[in-house]
């Protein structure tokens, strides 16, 4: 998640602004997620910019990784649904979005 939530992000992002979303989207403590930004600041797929509001920006590698996977995914994405029809596709759609939500609201406490 953190090499797509910063490529999606231009390729830079705060530091704590990608600890919070990791933190609301994937209903983590802090602590987990920070550990989780470290193995790839390790491996030297991200690199953090000091200052007031640290900056985790994508490295060479990192970028190189992102863009395998993501040709990867699409392509076997693509060869997945290729013979389903496009109603099919957006009920399967709709039925995980349906219950993403009423968990977070029942995570919520709603």
């Amino acid at each position: 998640m953190p090499l797509n939530a910063i490529a999606d992000s231009g390729g830079t992002v705060e530091h704590r602004r990608l600890t919070d979303r990791m933190t609301a989207t994937l209903k983590i403590a802090a602590t987990v997620a920070q550990s989780a930004l470290s193995e790839p600041i390790a491996a030297g797929l991200l690199e953090e910019l000091p200052g007031d509001a640290p900056r985790l920006v994508l490295t060479a590698a990192g970028r190189g990784l992102w863009r395998r996977y993501g040709v990867g995914t699409a392509e076997i994405t693509a060869r997945l649904h290729a013979d389903l029809p496009a109603e099919d596709l957006a009920a399967a759609g709709r039925v995980p979005a349906v219950v993403t939500a009423r968990a977070g609201a029942a995570l919520a406490g709603g």
